[in-house]
């Protein structure tokens, strides 16, 4: 198997959100894996996209900046992917470039995206780790398995006594050191005030060494570590500073911020150099505040008012003077003309803005007077003012711009000030900590060496090597660090005033380095610093960046692609202070950093201990997602995996979706900078803190001392002991190395869950694995205190788990006699004076005076009670559950023995039984037969009923749980040789359309009217959308895929039984009525009632993945059960438009099922195949199923079927799909009642129909045309005999069919009967072929008929005049349908006015009487079919007689008019009549009434002859369905024209606009509900005036796809881009109905609200909605190859 890390690119080619930063497994080598980068079809970025990614070709070295190419694969219908195999480690970038659509111009995405790989870490394999193992191969080491022990070289012995140390390390656990720097220190002898980067520090090594051997023997020393100890070994690398007495610096002082290179810090120089002075000359004492505020009263009263801290920001008024003055005095003296702009209306202020804006200049050399004013200009700004003013004498004048140049100056003024008091407050706060705090370090006195605040500034000695040089450039800034700085910026560049303000807490022993920009701008500081890096990355295997955060990214990305020449493999770490995760994971991922330390010591309890674990411990217990970034390569190999296959039989790729990393984290019980236990809480602490950390599922680390109790965080400056040799048997040593081992083995076998739970000082955490659920147990009592509480941890109880205990341990520590708050002076050996703490990493001390220079460093006294065979602290019991063999494992902690510092570690298990435990008694069966799944054979039996008890199954399960919601649409299951559950196979194969409706569907208004029941509601979320298991699934994928298990279906789960009981239920409600659901009822209740008596940890996780299995199951045999389906499936296979294909077509499955209320036909219909079965109760015959028009509005009774959307929807629901029955069955149905030559709108089941549309007929015998195009039965249809439910006109009455001319009817046709009235309803037969034969001529002859039962009681709404129906052929017209009357609305724009208030009740807001261009279009398809197929080429003239229609002429009498003649008249007229031509000359001008209506040209008429003149010529969407059915009546070049305005005026985000926005009708926001005044929106007046509908939409884009990819003159060199806009429009069609959180009801909507937004009154599916888009999809797949 190879697995594909897939990421779904944005819009413009750039992952969204979390994606842009992506961290993967290390390769695993011979089988690398790859990733795949995917762009969705219809993004801008994918047309004719190219990945450029500085990942390197095979053979080829990495450079940061050199992007190569990497090609899609692309074609029209996928999603264009670019697969990298990947094989290094490292970070690397990527970005997309496209064409613009727009422009024919290549386009690159705005900005980029990353993915770190892990590094390929291993150590030496140890009998240890496997016991038939002879310790000669390597081992991977995951970085979730590190654990880091921090070393200070200086205080170890030399390299020949190193390994003692690092045996008891290996011993203890501890995989990887990290030493301090160990080259050599400057002048603090702090490890991180590097004097030479290039050299390793003497103390190292037991002689006198050239830097050569110095190196061999370290390399030496760190293999031999390696080889025999099984320990790696890191070491910081320290770039953002350097030793203050580093010689290189004199040589190159520019590799610093000196007054040169940083001009603008001079004026932080000279107020040091004030207050060096200060601290000189002021001999009196500091040990009060009373004196030390008598000390900053001085500084603030006369040190600093001295400095002229102001003359740094000001404009130098003086000088600006004299120079106005000289040349007032020498020029000659004019009034002039008044300035244009009359400068004597500005106030003072505006005249200071005015000449600041004109004049001033700032040099930016660090200078006082920086600022200055550019005199030529402002002494033309000056005249103009003095000519305004009229002022003459010189004093005047000067005292003029005097004025002004204060004025200028103000605001720099107030900004001094504004500093001045930050300066001012800082050098309090800082002055207090040194010399009062009780935590400081009580510096004393003042001295030049001991000043009152902080060394700024190193001075470089004058000498022979820096005499040549410039004052300027030996002053140099320390470096140090600011609270809650942002670490983008630097505090030492150019505008920063950290250091003038002084908000830096600075390092006095270490200079900061100037980088730059580029190396050019310091070339011997990075040539000296890429040296110094590659030998550290020679030398070990990985690398913490010292303080990170302020070192620049440019620089460190630099130095670590040196450092990863040398060592591709190395591990990177760093300590980032940065305030958020965002701006961590720019660090991580332009650096490629592999962990960020975190430190368990910042927590100030025990809950937010909790918290800390909660965040870097692992994926909540039960997840329903793996980590991917953390995904298990190495384990799946051949022997871990069954062969997994694809159709084909090849091997077949695992797909897992990456949705984004966070930094992975190195969780420290303890660093080198935190204070011990001992002093932050209790001693005891330090078991407790330690096996809490161990437990996280993340790296973790320790610093040498902590596991021996060093009571005190000790001083790297300082501190001078030597470390003593560690001990196995002292500390807490030998309860970490049973924690560190049981950390390493759940890092390597995937144990990725955790459960946290805090109670009082008590952490419980149990981290298990994803798949078996095994795991370990930690119940850890913490010592934040020395006073403690009596309370207890809860038992905890473990259901269906056994449990072995592998240590119990408690440490006890004798701290008497170590002073935990006392601070003592640190003193320098060498002067005998106090010094500051001026090292990065220098600290008060916490101890007693003198104990610095005593011994070794030594921990406190202590025991450690560890026992790993019993507890004394907890208690363990078994208790059985009932008579199913379930049982419940109990702990029980004993308050009086689990005391503070202790800790036990169990291991648990759901599948085995250790031999310590007793096993609990099996039951067995009435018979004496074991019981399956019961007791600990619960899980496997679970795991076997859902086949993932093997290979990857469990793996691949919630790697698909987690599929995007573009992924999530696709089929787990196949044909092929994909392991299907056991026995799901066999519990669909068999199902039906309408069983399969029951089984995902009905929604809760159809199970009402069907069983009584509802949909079930979730408390706190509310009632699904289906009854079905659709409706569980759209609540559950959004929850899957973001890993929600807090969610409310999950909490009622947990609650109780209720969710699967009414699962059951459900389905035993319709088995009667479905007996083939029985085996898929028996499947899912055998499975669900062992995932009720599972832990409810687990309860989402499994019963999500049997939800899902099943619902899957249904998936694949409904879209499997036609080969129709199967043929679109597999074309648009592995792409976005697969999953979009896949739930358009379960919309038929959706919409197509059986309700009481109302079917096809009512019971009395006579003729197969339409006569239905008795019902189950026996209570008559069962209702057929019928097509709803959408849910939950059109569910039920009358309002279920409606002629006009099933026949829109019959070719994309029932025909393309191969459902040919159901199609059938409606064709009939409503055939059957064909009345006046019309199919009713509302069938009502025949009882009651209605005959208000005049579209529906039409519409009927499209679909009649293309079932027998597209049918196996062909145009033998056309013979299939049907009962009238109404008599025909006699004309049309068997066995006389036409024989009787239609004035001599007998006046019974088409008259109303009851649908149970024997004598006249259904006594009367046609065939499809007559009754269509009838409607042609029908309408040839003209219908006109008053609505039955016209009234209140028909429709409350309607005014008298609207049930007047009707609609004929107009010959003067070219053949054209026209019908309706201004007060009734014959088309789908069928809203009717009700609003007495607002006055339109009665008033229909769309009638589109006249000829509808859709009708056009549709009559124009019937005479095409019937002359083309029929009638030329014999189809169906077994049934078909008939080659006229009979009319009357205009004088009244009889004549035959062809259909071939009818067809050449509307082919010629249909362009006269309804194209507006762009060209206003060649206007028909008896076409329209007033020009002014035409509101714009090269478009088709909604309508001809409207009563309303304007409505004809208002563009809507309408003529696209004409150009769908009827294109050959169109002119190509007209036809892509108008499409194109519709294009840009109408297409909206999921639906298109009904009516055009710049139309004074529009109006976009549908509101049914709205009861107001306003007559355009009243009652939803508007709801065709603007909202946007979806399948309108549909019919757009299949026009669209043909006029511009088939019909004559399209441009064949745009076809892709046609394709590519289709696809971008389906965008968010996709998007919409694959998100159950945006689509609960799985479906497209009815409609939208401008712009796309959600409207009330819709129904949230459709089904024409869903069925153009089924067609669509068949024609963007038959065009593909073009």
């Amino acid at each position: 198997m190879t697995i594909t890390f897939v990421i779904r690119l944005g819009d413009d080619g750039i992952p969204d959100g979390r994606k842009k930063y992506l961290r993967l497994p290390p390769p695993v080598d011979g089988n690398p894996f790859k990733v795949r980068f995917v762009i969705t079809a219809g993004s801008l970025a994918a047309n004719r996209p190219v990945l450029y990614t500085n990942y390197p070709v095979e053979g080829q070295p990495f450079r940061r900046t050199a992007f190569q190419p990497v090609h899609f694969q692309l074609d029209r219908l996928s999603e264009p992917c670019a697969d990298i195999p990947i094989r290094l480690p490292g970070v690397y970038e990527y970005l997309v470039e496209y064409s613009s659509l727009e422009e024919d111009r290549r386009v690159r995405s705005n900005g980029s995206g990353s993915f770190v790989v892990d590094p390929r870490l291993s150590i030496p394999e140890t009998a240890k780790q496997n016991a038939s193992s002879k310790g000669a191969g390597q081992v991977p080491l995951p970085l979730n398995g590190i654990s880091i022990l921090t070393v200070i070289p200086k205080w170890m012995p030399t390299l020949s006594g190193w390994l003692p140390y690092f045996a008891t390390f290996s011993r203890t656990g501890y995989n990887i050191v990290h030493f301090a720097p160990l080259n050599t220190r400057g002048s603090s002898n702090s490890p991180y005030s590097i004097f030479d980067q290039m050299s390793l520090s003497d103390d190292l090594f037991d002689g006198r060494l050239s830097e050569s051997e110095k190196e061999v023997a370290l390399k030496e020393t760190l293999d031999q570590i390696r080889r025999e100890c099984a320990m790696l070994s890191v070491t910081d690398i320290v770039w953002n500073h350097t030793a203050c007495n580093s010689v290189w610096l004199q040589e190159h002082p520019e590799a610093g911020y000196n007054l040169k290179t940083a001009p603008h810090l001079r004026s932080a120089f000279e107020i040091e150099e004030a207050l060096l002075h200060f601290s000189e000359t002021w001999n009196k004492p500091i040990e009060t505040e009373k004196q030390l505020e008598e000390a900053l009263h001085s500084v603030k009263t006369e040190v600093l008012p001295k400095v002229k801290l102001w003359e740094f920001y000001i404009v130098d008024v003086i000088r600006a003077l004299d120079e106005m003055r000289i040349a007032l005095c020498t020029e000659e003296a004019e009034i002039g003309a008044p300035s244009p702009r009359n400068l004597s209306g500005f106030s003072l202020k505006e005249l200071g803005e005015a000449l600041r804006a004109d004049a001033l200049l700032d040099r930016q050399d660090g200078k006082r007077h920086t600022k200055g004013i550019d005199f030529a200009v402002a002494q033309q700004f000056m005249r103009e003012l003095w000519r305004d003013e009229e002022l003459t004498d010189i004093d005047q004048k000067l005292f003029r711009y005097e004025q002004i140049l204060n004025e200028i100056n103000l605001i720099y003024y107030q900004e001094h000030d504004a500093d001045l008091a930050v300066l001012i407050e800082n050098i309090s706060s800082r002055a207090k900590y040194l010399r009062l705090e009780p935590h400081g370090p009580r510096l004393g006195a003042l001295t030049r060496w001991n000043p009152l605040v902080d060394l700024y500034f190193t001075r470089l000695p004058r000498n022979d090597v820096t005499k040549n040089r410039h004052p300027d450039e030996l002053s140099l800034a320390n470096n140090g660090w600011i609270w809650n700085a942002d670490p983008l910026v630097n505090f030492a560049a150019a505008g920063s005033k950290a250091y003038l303000r002084r908000e830096v807490i600075a390092w006095g022993d270490c200079v900061k380095l100037r980088y730059g920009d580029a190396p050019e701008d310091s070339p011997w500081l990075w040539s000296h610093q890429v040296a110094y890096t590659k030998k550290m990355a020679k030398l070990f295997n990985g690398l913490r960046i010292d303080n990170c955060h302020s070192t620049p990214i440019h620089v460190a990305a630099a130095l670590l692609d040196a450092a990863r020449e040398v060592n591709p493999d190395l591990y990177v770490f760093a300590e980032l202070f940065s305030g958020s995760e965002e701006k961590d994971i720019m660090f991580v991922s332009k650096l490629g950093i592999n962990s960020l330390i975190r430190e368990a010591m910042n927590a100030w309890d025990p809950k937010e201990l909790s918290r800390l674990v909660h965040r870097h411990g692992g994926q909540p217990v039960g997840s329903l997602t793996l980590p991917l970034e953390t995904f298990p390569l190495e384990r799946l190999d051949s022997t871990a995996l069954q062969p997994v296959t694809d159709e084909e039989g090849g091997n077949r790729d695992l797909l897992v979706q990456l949705t984004g990393s966070s930094p992975h984290a190195l969780f420290m019980d303890c660093t080198h900078d935190n204070e011990m236990p001992h002093q932050k809480r209790t001693a005891v602490d330090t078991l407790p803190n330690a096996a809490i950390v161990a437990m996280t599922d993340c790296a973790v680390g320790s610093v040498f001392g902590y596991d021996e109790i060093v009571p005190q965080l000790l001083d790297l400056v300082n501190e001078t002991r030597k470390y003593s040799l560690p001990r196995f048997e002292n500390g807490i040593n030998g309860a970490k190395a049973i924690l560190y081992d049981i950390h390493l083995k759940m890092a390597r076998e995937g144990f990725s869950e955790i459960y946290v739970h805090q109670e009082h000082d008590f952490l419980s955490i149990h981290r298990i694995h994803p798949i078996t659920h095994d795991g370990y147990l930690l119940i850890a009592r913490s010592a934040f205190k020395a006073e403690h509480g009596a309370e207890v941890h809860s038992p905890i109880t473990l259901q269906n788990q056994v449990i072995e205990l592998l240590a119990s341990a408690t440490l006890s520590v004798n701290a008497s006699s170590v002073n935990r708050g006392g601070v003592s002076k640190v003193v320098n050996a060498d002067s005998g004076t106090s010094i500051p703490p001026v090292s990065p990493t220098a600290q008060p001390q916490l101890s007693t005076p003198g104990a610095l220079s005593e011994g070794h460093i030594t921990g406190l006294p202590c025991k450690l009670a560890l026992s790993t065979s019993e507890s004394k602290q907890t208690h363990v019991h078994t208790e059985l559950l009932g008579m199913d063999g379930d049982f419940q494992t109990i702990i029980m902690i004993d308050g009086k023995l689990f005391v503070p510092g202790s800790v036990d570690i169990y291991r648990t298990s759901v599948s085995e039984i250790p031999k310590s435990i007793h096993k609990p008694p099996a039951p067995k069966a009435k018979d004496g037969s074991p019981v399956a799944g019961c007791g600990t054979d619960l899980y496997p039996s679970l795991w076997r009923s859902l086949g993932i008890d093997g290979g990857c199954g469990g793996i691949e399960m919630m790697v698909q749980l987690g599929h995007d919601v573009l992924g999530s649409g696709k089929l787990w299951y196949t044909d092929g040789t994909i392991k299907w559950p056991p026995g799901l196979h066999e519990a669909v194969v068999e199902l039906s359309v309408t069983d399969i409706n029951v089984a995902l569907y009905r929604c809760g208004s159809e199970e009402q009217d069907t069983t009584g029941d509802s949909a079930y509601d979730v408390p706190d979320y509310g009632k699904l959308s289906y009854c079905g298991l659709q409706g569980f699934v759209s609540a559950l994928q959004p929850v899957a895929r973001t890993n929600d298990l807090g969610h409310a279906i999950f909490c009622n789960l947990r609650s109780g039984s209720w969710i699967p009981d009414y699962i059951f239920v459900h389905l035993d409600r319709h088995i009667p009525a479905y007996p083939s659901l029985s085996k898929l009822r028996d499947w899912l209740a055998e499975r669900l009632a062992l995932v009720k008596r599972i832990s409810p940890s687990f309860l989402p996780k499994y019963f999500t993945i049997v939800i899902f299995s099943a619902y899957q199951a249904l998936c694949y045999r409904a879209l499997t059960m036609t080969e129709s389906q199967q043929a679109i499936q597999i074309k648009a296979r592995h792409t976005s438009l697969e999953s979009f294909s896949n739930a358009c077509l379960l919309m038929t499955f959706q919409l197509y099922g059986r309700v009481k209320s109302t079917g096809l036909v009512p019971a009395a219909y006579p003729l197969a195949p339409l006569v239905a079965r008795e019902s189950p109760d026996g209570k008559g015959r069962e209702r057929l199923p019928a097509l709803a028009a959408g849910l939950p509005h059109f569910a039920t009774q009358y309002m279920r079927c409606w002629g006009r959307d099933i026949f829109i929807s019959l070719r994309g629901s029932f025909i393309q799909t191969g459902h040919y029955d159901a199609a059938r069955a409606h064709l009939i149905a409503f055939g059957s009642t064909l009345r006046h030559g019309l199919i009713p709108n509302l069938l009502d089941q025949g009882i009651s129909p209605r005959y208000n549309a005049r579209d529906a007929a039409w519409w009927w015998i499209y679909g009649v045309g293309e079932y027998c195009r597209a049918s196996p039965e062909g145009y033998a249809f056309l013979g299939v005999e049907v009962a009238r439910r109404f008599t025909p006109r006699k004309r049309y009455r068997n066995p006389d069919y036409l024989a009787v001319a239609d004035e001599d009817d007998d006046g019974q046709g088409d008259t109303y009967c009851a649908h149970d009235d024997q004598a006249t309803a259904f006594q009367y037969k046609n065939t499809i072929a007559q009754i269509c034969h009838e409607l042609m001529e029908r309408h040839a002859h003209g219908i006109k008929f008053r609505e039955w039962n016209a009234g209140p009681n028909l429709d409350h709404a309607m005014r008298s005049e609207g049930f007047d129906v009707q609609t004929g052929v107009d010959w003067d017209k070219g053949g054209i349908v026209m019908g309706g009357n201004r007060w009734n609305c014959g088309t789908w724009m069928d809203k009717m006015g009700d609003s007495e208030k607002a006055k339109t009740k009665g008033v229909p807001a769309t009638p589109r009487d006249g000829a509808a261009v859709e009708i056009c279009g549709l009559t124009k398809y019937a005479l095409t079919w019937i002359v083309d197929d029929i009638l030329g080429k014999g189809l169906g003239t077994k049934w078909w007689k008939w080659d006229s229609v009979a009319i009357k002429d205009s004088a009244g009498k009889p004549k035959k008019i062809m259909y071939k003649e009818w067809n050449s008249m509307l082919q010629k007229s249909f362009e006269e009549y309804f194209f507006i031509p762009t060209d206003a000359s060649k206007d028909r001008t008896e076409s329209y009434n007033d020009p002014k209506l035409i509101n714009r040209r090269g478009i088709y008429k909604d309508t001809v002859a409207a009563s309303l003149d304007f409505m004809s010529f208002q563009l809507r969407p309408n003529f696209c369905m004409a150009m769908v059915v009827a294109p050959e009546m169109f002119n190509s070049d007209h036809a892509r024209y108008a499409l194109t305005i519709v294009k840009d005026a109408l297409v909206g985000p999921l639906g298109i606009k009904t009516l055009d926005p710049k139309d004074w009708a529009y109006r976009g926001v549908y509101d049914n509900a709205n009861d107001g005044t306003d007559s355009a929106i009243a009652h939803g007046f508007n709801y065709h005036q603007g909202p946007e509908w979806v399948y309108p939409l549909g019919f757009f884009l299949r026009a669209y796809l043909y006029f511009f990819t088939k019909a004559p003159g399209h441009d064949k060199t745009k076809v892709a881009d046609v394709y590519l806009y289709i696809q971008r429009v389906l965008l968010r069609h996709k998007e919409h109905i694959l998100n159950g959180a945006e689509s609960p009801y799985a479906g497209l909507p009815e409609l939208t609200n401008e712009n796309g937004a959600f409207c009330n009154g819709s129904c949230p599916t459709q089904a024409w909605s869903g069925a153009v888009m089924v067609e669509l999809i068949a024609d963007l797949i038959e065009g593909a190859d073009i």
